[in-house]
Parts: structure tokens; C-alpha cells; sequence
């Protein structure tokens, strides 16, 4: 997701957000994290001249097999690295097509929602390519190529931005469940980075699947309502380790719904786990989620999946877009907060060591 002001959502939407969590602040900090716990900024990104909307943003947090963390700077499309053993910060890919939600994949590439071109990437991690510059959609938006070909990560395209032959709304997250198969949310933002003149084609906003043999995309859900019926917009998306539950998140209808994952794709058994609106979202291997939920006091709600109840909250200085857990033994949040990239030590570990 990209700052509320690109984003264009509407005052009413965010003040019915803040009023939800208002509170959220005094509930104190969850039981996954000790008492004494401090959310500690490691950087600042910094403001390029071609940075899109004149400040960094920083978003798509997900964890590679060995612990290092690697997010996006989306509105100067790059995709940065935290190397856990070194505590330093580096740009692995740049430009990386204005990427936004990523994950890696058993077999150690990292999945990319290329917003751009409203593809899926797969990008390695060991291998590199020289390609022509790429060429931007929008000549006005982004960095001018400095040279006719540049070294950058080898990535493949495993989903070209159409479906059924209109332009998907733009892949905003993902989450690959076990056997390699992809969910991925499709809201519409419209971005600054599209051809001029780009519009909503798809008539639904919605949850799609890409074949675990990335040959066929289904979608998978014909309504995205909310409890209430109106249309909602999926935005962050996350399972569990055993493949048989989805949780995604309606900003616009400020809910958390689950579904059970069927083989062939399908999801079934809608469920509202809670009444609260996310961008990002991650999970622990106690089955809380935490989420970028909007307050008054920026930061992190914590939700039991179990009982649908918020069982803290974890303050930070800036507003989280999103959140993995990572490092060595996978027991420290790692959150993306608007310029800034933050972690606090934790007292679980992420979801993704459940066996």
C-alpha cells in the first residue's frame, strides 16, 4: 500500500479508522512481547530527487531463510536488504518495479507483487542478468536511466497484469502456501507510476490464485463484501504454515476475514475474525495476528486469532504499512513505518516455524 494521501482515501474512511482504535494505545503492549520491550528504529530512508511523492515509503516486509529481512522503498521502487549478522541496511534491486507485498518460496526466490506493471515477479537471490534500463510507464515518475543497460537481480515474470484480458487492479500482497501455490490480493490504487490515463478495468476488487505450477490464476473469490455488504478492498494477506487458513484484510470494511483453503484453490467458510482494518499483516506461531490497523497512536495491533479480541498494542513512531517476523531464530517483529524501518524483540516467533 502507498501513503493515505496517494492512496486517495477518503476523510470519512480514516476518521471512521482512527475512531476504531482510538484507544488502542492504552491497552498496553501484547503478552508476546515482554514488558520492558522497546521499539527500536534501525534507519531512515533517505528522500531521492526522483522519489515519487517527495518522501519515502516503505512497505513489503517479508524474511529470507536465513533471517535477513528485505522490504520495499516502493515510491523510489527499490527493494532494500537488512542483513541480520551485519545490522547494516543495503539496496538490493533497484529500480525492482515499483514493487509493493513479497514473500520468498521454498525454494528461496522472492516473490514479488511488481506493482507497476501489476505483475508477479519471481526475483533470485544468487543470480544477476544485464538488461536494457528499464523504461518507465509514466516518462514523468522515477529515476532517468544513467546508462543503456544495467546489472540488476535475474527475475522471471510468473503472472502478466492481465486477467481474462482486463488489467488487474494492481497485486498488492501475497502469501504462498505450502505446495507453491499464490494468493494475492488485487485492490485499485491508482498510482503515480501507471500511463497516464490508466483506469479501474477490473469490475471487482478481490482475492486471486496463481497455480502452484504458475500456469493457471483463478478468482477465487466472487464478492469481497463486508459484513455489512458493502465492497470491500483486500489489502494484506497471510496463512498459516499448515496451508489451510487465509486470513485477509478489508481496509475499507475494517475487518479481518479468514477462509479455509480448499486443494484446488478454492476458499470456503468465511469467517470475521475481528473489526479491525489492515494494510500489512503477519502472524505468530501462537496464532496472533498483528496489524497496521490506523489509530490516534501509531503502531501495531495484536489480535488473537483464537477469540477475535485485541490483546495489545505495540507503539511506533510512525505508522506501520507492514510487518514480518525475522532474524536469526525469528523472534523479532521487523516493522515498515513510513520513512523508517523499526524492530522490537519478541517472545515468539513467526508462524512460519510451526510445523
Amino acid at each position: 500500500m502507498n501513503p493515505l494521501k496517494n492512496h486517495r482515501l477518503s476523510l470519512a474512511l480514516c476518521a471512521a479508522l482512527t475512531g476504531l482504535a482510538a484507544n488502542a494505545a492504552e491497552i498496553g503492549l501484547p503478552p508476546t512481547l515482554s514488558p520492558d520491550a522497546k521499539v527500536e528504529k534501525l534507519a531512515t530512508l533517505p528522500t531521492e530527487t526522483y522519489t515519487v511523492s517527495g518522501r519515502p515509503f516503505t512497505e513489503g516486509t517479508t524474511t529470507a531463510p536465513n533471517g535477513d529481512v528485505y522490504f520495499v522503498e516502493q515510491n523510489s521502487s527499490k527493494i532494500m536488504k537488512w542483513s541480520v549478522a551485519d545490522k547494516t541496511l543495503s539496496v538490493f534491486m533497484h529500480p525492482a518495479g515499483f514493487s509493493n507485498g513479497m514473500s520468498f518460496d521454498a525454494k528461496g526466490n522472492l516473490i514479488a507483487c511488481a506493482d507497476e506493471r501489476n505483475e508477479l515477479w519471481s526475483i533470485s537471490l544468487t543470480k544477476t542478468e544485464t538488461i536494457p534500463y528499464p523504461q518507465p510507464l509514466n516518462p514523468a515518475v522515477g529515476e532517468k536511466p544513467s546508462a543503456e543497460k544495467i546489472t540488476l537481480p535475474a527475475h522471471t515474470v510468473l503472472l502478466d497484469g492481465h486477467y481474462k484480458g482486463k488489467l488487474f487492479g494492481g497485486p498488492n500482497d501475497l502469501w504462498i502456501r505450502p505446495d507453491g501455490g499464490i494468493y494475492f490480493t488485487d485492490p485499485y490504487y491508482a498510482r503515480q507510476w501507471w500511463a497516464p490515463g490508466r483506469v479501474q478495468e477490473q469490475e471487482l476488487k478481490t482475492v486471486y490464485f496463481l497455480s502452484s505450477d504458475h500456469k493457471t490464476v483463478t478468482r477465487v473469490l466472487a464478492e469481497f463484501n463486508s459484513a455489512k455488504g458493502a465492497p470491500g478492498t483486500p489489502n494484506g494477506i497471510i496463512g498459516t504454515p499448515d496451508g489451510k487458513t487465509l486470513y485477509v484484510a478489508n481496509i475499507d470494511g475494517r475487518e479481518i476475514v479468514s477462509f479455509d483453503v480448499q486443494p484446488d484453490g478454492a476458499l470456503t467458510n468465511k469467517k470475521i475474525i475481528c473489526n479491525f482494518g489492515s494494510d500489512g499483516m503477519t502472524l505468530d506461531n501462537q496464532g496472533n495476528l498483528y496489524l497496521s490497523a490506523f489509530s490516534r497512536t501509531p503502531g501495531v495491533t495484536v489480535v488473537s486469532t483464537k477469540t477475535g479480541e485485541q490483546i495489545g498494542f505495540i507503539p511506533v513512531p510512525e505508522a506501520p504499512a507492514n510487518m514480518c517476523f525475522g532474524g536469526k531464530n525469528h523472534d523479532t517483529l521487523y516493522i515498515t513505518a513510513r520513512t523508517g524501518f523499526y524492530s522490537v524483540p519478541t517472545n515468539v516467533k513467526g508462524a512460519s516455524l510451526v510445523k
